[in-house]
Protein backbone atom coordinates (compact mmCIF):
# COMPACT_ATOMS: atom_id res chain seq x y z
CA UNK A 1 0.00 0.00 0.00
CA UNK A 2 1.43 3.72 -0.59
CA UNK A 3 2.71 4.80 2.42
CA UNK A 4 0.83 8.36 1.48
CA UNK A 5 -2.46 6.26 1.68
CA UNK A 6 -1.72 5.61 4.93
CA UNK A 7 -1.30 9.04 6.50
CA UNK A 8 -4.18 10.78 8.49
CA UNK A 9 -5.51 13.31 6.95
CA UNK A 10 -5.67 16.15 9.34
CA UNK A 11 -7.82 19.63 8.62
CA UNK A 12 -5.52 22.91 9.13
CA UNK A 13 -5.63 25.12 11.91
CA UNK A 14 -8.85 27.72 11.49
CA UNK A 15 -6.96 31.67 10.55
CA UNK A 16 -8.24 35.18 12.03
CA UNK A 17 -10.02 37.71 10.15
CA UNK A 18 -9.04 39.78 12.89
CA UNK A 19 -7.07 39.23 15.59
CA UNK A 20 -6.04 41.09 19.24
CA UNK A 21 -4.63 39.57 21.98
CA UNK A 22 -7.27 39.30 24.54
CA UNK A 23 -6.23 38.70 28.48
CA UNK A 24 -8.68 35.99 28.88
CA UNK A 25 -10.65 34.68 26.32
CA UNK A 26 -8.50 32.30 23.53
CA UNK A 27 -10.06 30.49 20.38
CA UNK A 28 -9.04 27.74 18.07
CA UNK A 29 -10.11 25.17 15.96
CA UNK A 30 -10.22 22.66 12.92
CA UNK A 31 -12.58 20.43 11.32
CA UNK A 32 -15.17 20.55 12.97
CA UNK A 33 -14.30 21.64 16.37
CA UNK A 34 -13.93 24.80 18.04
CA UNK A 35 -12.05 25.53 21.85
CA UNK A 36 -12.99 28.29 23.32
CA UNK A 37 -11.04 28.99 26.82
CA UNK A 38 -10.81 31.82 29.60
CA UNK A 39 -8.59 30.64 32.18
CA UNK A 40 -10.38 27.28 34.30
CA UNK A 41 -13.20 27.56 31.91
CA UNK A 42 -13.79 25.51 28.59
CA UNK A 43 -16.27 24.93 25.96
CA UNK A 44 -15.94 22.41 23.42
CA UNK A 45 -18.33 23.03 20.17
CA UNK A 46 -19.05 20.50 17.54
CA UNK A 47 -19.94 21.53 14.33
CA UNK A 48 -22.05 19.69 11.73
CA UNK A 49 -23.56 21.30 7.92
CA UNK A 50 -23.48 25.36 9.88
CA UNK A 51 -25.15 24.20 12.80
CA UNK A 52 -23.99 23.36 16.65
CA UNK A 53 -24.33 19.85 17.07
CA UNK A 54 -23.28 19.66 21.03
CA UNK A 55 -20.93 22.10 23.41
CA UNK A 56 -19.26 20.32 25.88
CA UNK A 57 -18.15 22.59 29.08
CA UNK A 58 -15.64 22.44 32.01
CA UNK A 59 -14.76 24.30 34.85
CA UNK A 60 -11.40 23.22 36.00
CA UNK A 61 -11.44 19.65 37.34
CA UNK A 62 -15.38 19.73 37.52
CA UNK A 63 -17.01 16.89 35.55
CA UNK A 64 -17.60 17.73 31.82
CA UNK A 65 -21.57 18.06 30.82
CA UNK A 66 -22.75 17.89 27.34
CA UNK A 67 -25.06 20.57 26.09
CA UNK A 68 -27.55 19.43 23.25
CA UNK A 69 -29.92 21.00 20.96
CA UNK A 70 -33.01 21.14 23.16
CA UNK A 71 -31.52 23.10 25.83
CA UNK A 72 -30.26 26.32 23.59
CA UNK A 73 -32.08 29.04 24.61
CA UNK A 74 -33.63 31.04 21.11
CA UNK A 75 -34.06 34.99 20.13
CA UNK A 76 -35.67 36.70 17.26
CA UNK A 77 -33.59 39.74 17.17
CA UNK A 78 -34.45 42.63 14.61
CA UNK A 79 -36.23 42.95 11.52
CA UNK A 80 -36.53 43.41 7.94
CA UNK A 81 -33.04 43.58 6.40
CA UNK A 82 -31.06 43.28 10.02
CA UNK A 83 -33.34 40.26 11.16
CA UNK A 84 -31.38 37.22 12.99
CA UNK A 85 -32.28 34.46 15.27
CA UNK A 86 -30.02 33.82 18.00
CA UNK A 87 -29.13 30.51 20.03
CA UNK A 88 -27.62 30.61 23.30
CA UNK A 89 -25.82 27.78 24.37
CA UNK A 90 -23.77 28.51 27.60
CA UNK A 91 -26.11 30.73 29.60
CA UNK A 92 -25.92 32.41 33.19
CA UNK A 93 -26.87 29.46 35.90
CA UNK A 94 -25.04 26.93 34.03
CA UNK A 95 -21.59 25.32 34.49
CA UNK A 96 -19.34 28.51 33.58
CA UNK A 97 -19.54 31.32 35.86
CA UNK A 98 -18.54 33.61 32.75
CA UNK A 99 -18.12 32.45 29.62
CA UNK A 100 -20.93 32.22 27.43
CA UNK A 101 -21.45 30.82 23.53
CA UNK A 102 -23.93 30.62 20.69
CA UNK A 103 -24.85 31.07 17.28
CA UNK A 104 -26.20 33.57 14.89
CA UNK A 105 -27.81 32.86 11.82
CA UNK A 106 -29.14 35.51 9.49
CA UNK A 107 -32.09 35.83 8.25
CA UNK A 108 -31.14 36.28 4.34
CA UNK A 109 -28.48 36.57 2.06
CA UNK A 110 -26.37 39.56 2.09
CA UNK A 111 -28.09 41.22 5.04
CA UNK A 112 -26.84 42.74 8.18
CA UNK A 113 -26.58 41.59 11.90
CA UNK A 114 -29.04 44.42 13.58
CA UNK A 115 -27.92 46.77 16.91
CA UNK A 116 -25.80 45.83 19.90
CA UNK A 117 -27.14 45.30 23.31
CA UNK A 118 -28.24 48.52 25.18
CA UNK A 119 -24.95 47.86 27.20
CA UNK A 120 -22.68 47.48 24.02
CA UNK A 121 -23.57 51.61 23.13
CA UNK A 122 -21.98 52.65 26.41
CA UNK A 123 -18.66 51.14 25.68
CA UNK A 124 -15.97 50.43 28.32
CA UNK A 125 -12.84 48.46 29.00
CA UNK A 126 -12.34 45.10 29.99
CA UNK A 127 -15.28 43.57 27.37
CA UNK A 128 -13.74 40.06 25.48
CA UNK A 129 -16.21 38.81 22.68
CA UNK A 130 -14.54 36.30 19.71
CA UNK A 131 -16.38 35.32 16.09
CA UNK A 132 -16.25 32.38 14.77
CA UNK A 133 -17.64 33.07 11.01
CA UNK A 134 -19.53 30.53 8.41
CA UNK A 135 -20.16 32.29 4.97
CA UNK A 136 -22.54 30.20 2.54
CA UNK A 137 -22.84 31.33 -1.06
CA UNK A 138 -21.02 33.62 -3.40
CA UNK A 139 -17.67 34.65 -2.31
CA UNK A 140 -18.12 33.41 0.95
CA UNK A 141 -16.89 37.14 2.20
CA UNK A 142 -18.38 39.51 4.73
CA UNK A 143 -18.09 42.82 6.24
CA UNK A 144 -17.52 43.43 10.06
CA UNK A 145 -17.60 47.24 11.33
CA UNK A 146 -16.27 48.25 14.74
CA UNK A 147 -17.26 51.32 15.89
CA UNK A 148 -16.44 51.49 20.10
CA UNK A 149 -13.39 50.15 21.50
CA UNK A 150 -11.18 47.10 22.07
CA UNK A 151 -10.87 44.96 25.58
CA UNK A 152 -7.96 47.70 26.07
CA UNK A 153 -9.97 50.44 26.09
CA UNK A 154 -7.84 51.73 23.23
CA UNK A 155 -10.86 53.11 20.41
CA UNK A 156 -11.96 52.05 16.96
CA UNK A 157 -13.52 53.07 14.25
CA UNK A 158 -13.43 51.07 11.10
CA UNK A 159 -14.34 47.84 9.20
CA UNK A 160 -12.72 44.72 7.88
CA UNK A 161 -13.24 42.09 5.72
CA UNK A 162 -14.19 38.55 7.35
CA UNK A 163 -13.41 34.90 5.77
CA UNK A 164 -15.64 31.81 5.77
CA UNK A 165 -14.52 29.56 8.71
CA UNK A 166 -12.24 31.97 10.49
CA UNK A 167 -12.03 34.05 13.81
CA UNK A 168 -12.60 37.38 14.76
CA UNK A 169 -12.03 39.23 18.08
CA UNK A 170 -15.20 41.93 18.72
CA UNK A 171 -15.14 45.29 20.16
CA UNK A 172 -17.77 46.50 22.64
CA UNK A 173 -20.03 49.11 20.82
CA UNK A 174 -21.39 49.42 17.61
CA UNK A 175 -20.29 46.09 15.67
CA UNK A 176 -22.58 44.99 12.71
CA UNK A 177 -21.48 42.41 10.10
CA UNK A 178 -23.05 42.25 6.48
CA UNK A 179 -22.87 39.66 4.03
CA UNK A 180 -21.65 40.09 0.32
CA UNK A 181 -24.56 40.15 -2.15
CA UNK A 182 -25.59 36.34 -2.17
CA UNK A 183 -23.68 35.49 1.03
CA UNK A 184 -25.46 34.19 4.21
CA UNK A 185 -23.59 34.86 7.40
CA UNK A 186 -23.59 33.17 10.63
CA UNK A 187 -21.25 32.79 13.20
CA UNK A 188 -20.67 31.24 16.63
CA UNK A 189 -19.94 33.73 19.27
CA UNK A 190 -18.77 33.55 22.64
CA UNK A 191 -17.70 36.24 25.40
CA UNK A 192 -17.58 36.60 28.99
CA UNK A 193 -19.90 38.11 31.60
CA UNK A 194 -17.45 39.70 33.54
CA UNK A 195 -20.60 41.79 35.38
CA UNK A 196 -23.95 40.79 35.23
CA UNK A 197 -25.06 44.01 33.12
CA UNK A 198 -22.87 42.18 30.54
CA UNK A 199 -25.59 38.80 29.73
CA UNK A 200 -27.16 39.20 27.00
CA UNK A 201 -29.73 36.35 27.54
CA UNK A 202 -31.62 36.67 30.99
Amino acid sequence: MDSNAMRQVVAPAYGWSKERTLPTLHAQGQGDELLFTAGPEQARVCLRNGEIESVTVQYGDRPARVIGPDEAGYLRVGEGNWARDVYHWVRPGGELPSLRLGITHHCGMGTWSSLPHDFELHPEPGFEELFFYLLEGGPRRAIQVGRGQWESGEPVDGLWPVHDHSFGVIPMGYHPVVGEPGVRVSYVWAYLAKKPEWEKFK
